[in-house]
């Protein structure tokens, strides 16, 4: 019977052109297998641990410390090194006390360094919001998590911060006028600013976000508008390593 399915293997001249690797430095690289997050919008743990981070320098090495479970992924030991990482995910290393977030930028997702004390911490949007048996309100979020909580009173774009692996909330945050947002994809990724208005969107244009940004006051869509904070972003998201 025929091979069914796609291929397990990926060159690094087809690779997503926001990944920041070598193109013809060797054939092939790290395929991030299905789960949280796309290929397009994810780096395999492998290429982030040996290509952006530099943490190792060999296939080999990469392999002995994915094993022995000294890299972990939201507070969780991951041994794969096709395991996809995507936007807001912390990439740590406990034994060397070292923290990353992968942040947005124009550059697409960059590794910024975190405090250890954000290691246990992430930001995550609302992408569904609906109602499961018993009544309780059931919440689909952008890295494949589900959170069942009746009391959180929230709609898709909003965002809460987790603890993890628990996913205790710790804090919510709208979008809504006069919360802290920041910009996922275009010329101005990775910027921060307050949000003006919210648009509601209409059956030939999606729901639209006035925002004033360190390059001037800007209209984009709320899909690449992702809420932060307040007063001040509840965690690091941005300054790169």
């Amino acid at each position: 019977m025929g091979k069914k399915g796609g291929k397990n293997r990926l060159k690094r001249l087809a690779a997503p052109r926001s990944w920041d690797i070598s193109r013809k430095e060797k054939r092939f690289i790290y395929k991030p297998l299905p789960g949280p997050h796309s290929i397009s919008a994810s780096y395999p743990l492998g290429v982030l641990v040996r290509d952006i981070a530099s943490l190792v320098s060999r296939g080999r090495e990469l392999e002995y410390v994915l094993k022995g479970g000294s890299i972990l992924v939201d507070s969780v030991k991951r041994r794969s090194p096709s395991y996809p990482v995507g936007l807001f995910d912390v990439l740590s290393v406990p034994g060397e006390g070292l923290s990353f977030r992968l942040v947005p930028s124009t550059r697409g997702l960059e590794l910024a360094r975190v405090p250890s004390t954000e290691a246990g911490m992430k930001l995550c949007r609302i992408r569904s919001k609906t109602k499961v048996d018993g009544g309780h309100i059931q919440y689909g979020l952008h890295d494949g998590r589900s959170l069942l909580d009746d009391g959180l009173d929230l709609s898709p774009g909003d965002a809460v911060l987790l603890e993890v692996p628990s996913q205790k909330v710790i804090a919510k945050v709208k979008l809504s006028t006069g919360s802290l947002g920041i910009v996922l994809s275009g010329d101005r990724a990775g910027q921060v600013g307050k949000i003006l208005e919210v648009k509601p969107g209409t059956i030939s244009r999606e729901r639209m976000v006035k925002i004033s940004l360190p390059s001037g006051e800007a209209e984009i869509p709320s899909r690449i508008v992702f809420p932060v904070g307040t007063d001040r972003p509840l965690i690091t998201v941005g300054e790169s390593r």
